[in-house]
């Protein structure tokens, strides 16, 4: 098979979060969002009928430290721990080497690491997702190959793009 694109590049700490953010804002970002509503009409409600039934200061503002410290967990706390174990285990896959070359075929495309080339077959890729600095592939096993927006060596975006858009139909 002919060569259509290559795409090299180093990734680093911050192009990792970069394409995480991204992925985890679509992945858990609308979960998130009816979860805190669904949990503040829970403490709008609690709250109200504390204060109809002449509740005392003290459990009303405990019940609203409660409901906020849900809240930064859910929002803060789990994404960016998701992005640390992430980070570590790519790390520790890569033995420190986090040089990528990602070849795309006609058929396919193979991501080149230290330790073992990973195939993916276009007819597997569920989405693309592009960032400042990245391209984003997902396949059906929900794994992300990132390739840097300004990393082709041969081809372009627009060529890796055209290819997925083929097999996915």
């Amino acid at each position: 098979m002919d060569l259509i694109a290559e795409n090299r590049f180093t990734v680093t700490e911050e192009l990792f979060r970069e394409g995480m953010k991204r992925i985890i804002g679509l992945d858990y970002g609308p979960t998130l969002k009816k979860l805190i509503i669904f949990l503040t009409v829970v403490w709008a409600g609690v709250t109200g009928f504390s204060i109809w039934k002449g509740g005392h200061v003290f459990p009303i503002l405990i019940e609203t430290v409660t409901f906020a410290a849900v809240c930064v967990y859910l929002a803060v706390y789990i994404p960016r721990s998701r992005i640390k174990r992430g980070w570590k285990a790519i790390n520790e896959r890569s033995d420190g080497n986090m040089e990528r070359v990602t070849r795309f075929y006609e058929d396919r495309m193979e991501v080149l690491t230290s330790v073992d080339p990973l195939i993916v077959n276009y007819e597997d890729v569920t989405r693309t997702l592009e960032t400042e600095h990245l391209l984003i592939i997902q396949n059906t096993g929900k794994l992300g190959v990132m390739t840097a927006l300004d990393g082709f060596t041969v081809g372009g975006k627009e060529d890796v793009l055209r290819l997925i858009k083929e097999w996915s139909r």
